[in-house]
């Protein structure tokens, strides 16, 4: 048998190469192709907020109420289902409301001062002092003025009407838990009913007037049993008791809607999905790394 020369050897070697890197090609843009198709989006990757208006450092001292104590419990907690928590304050704007349910929120830790409207419906404030001909293009059934006890500004503050027709996208089966007082007072409900409509799956709020001290407590503790105990939402909000009567307030209830479609819901832990997406991340950065290796 004829030996081959050293031409031929490093020819067929090169060949090899050539066949290995081509096969490799074709696996990357298969695998690539499978795998933006299968990811989501960074925007719609599953996450929570804390929109913490309450500690905002545009409003005036006699409307402030700050407690970093709760936020951080609130994080920790939060942290234990999701990869991501995004926090607002300052900027819990009209523009950021507007964008929520575009973002993939699946909780929202809404901290936050609203008002009773006539129309029965609760305005949902924001952290922006109001200015004259800023928001023009709202009109004033989709935006109101919150005015705050104590505080000698107003503030602008969202409707159902908002919700309705000015929000970008859909929320999906995202729960809110709406820390202010008449959230869901009765025959004020065309707010809850609205972020329903909305895609949100389960709206939780208190049906009438709480101290912020009581309703911090009272809120880390349903957070600790839909996270850590892994209640339903009905489960943990009959867990919280009503709050006691005082000179300033009567006592006031939990509740959450719709009921009873949302009363069987539990909080998934999203970590997973995230989890998933950085894995096929890792893949793909491996087959780049071997396709390197396939050319030296």
């Amino acid at each position: 048998m004829k030996a081959k020369n050293k031409g031929e050897t490093e020819k067929f070697a090169q060949n090899k190469r050539l066949i290995y890197a081509a096969v490799a090609i074709v696996t990357i843009i298969i695998l690539a192709s499978i795998f933006l198709h299968i990811r989501p989006s960074q925007s719609k990757q599953p996450k929570a907020a804390i929109i913490d208006q309450l500690s905002s450092s545009e409003l005036s001292p006699s409307s402030k109420y700050k407690n970093e104590t709760f936020v951080n419990e609130a994080e920790e907690l939060l942290y234990k289902r999701f990869s991501k928590i995004d926090y607002y304050s300052d900027n819990a704007t009209v523009d950021q409301y507007a964008r929520l349910p575009s973002l993939g929120y699946k909780l929202i830790v809404w901290r936050v001062h609203s008002a009773l409207d006539d129309e029965k419906y609760i305005a949902i404030c924001s952290s922006e002092k109001y200015k004259p001909g800023k928001y023009e293009q709202y009109s004033e059934d989709q935006l109101k003025l919150c005015n705050i006890t104590g505080d000698e500004n107003q503030y602008f503050a969202i409707t159902p009407y908002f919700i309705k027709e000015c929000m970008s996208g859909n929320f999906e089966d995202t729960v809110i838990i709406f820390m202010s007082c008449n959230g869901l007072k009765l025959g004020y409900y065309k707010t809850a009913e609205t972020f329903v409509e909305k895609g949100v799956k389960a709206f939780i709020s208190w049906d009438d007037w709480i101290s912020f001290s009581y309703n911090d407590g009272a809120i880390a503790k349903l957070l600790n049993y839909m996270i850590i105990e892994n209640d339903t939402v009905s489960e943990a909000v009959n867990k919280i008791p009503e709050s006691p009567s005082s000179l300033e307030y009567g006592s006031s209830k939990l509740h959450y809607h719709p009921d009873p479609e949302a009363a069987d819901y539990q909080i998934p832990d999203y970590r997973q999905s995230n989890m998933s997406s950085n894995a096929g991340l890792i893949v793909m950065a491996v087959l780049r790394r071997n396709f390197r290796h396939v050319l030296d």
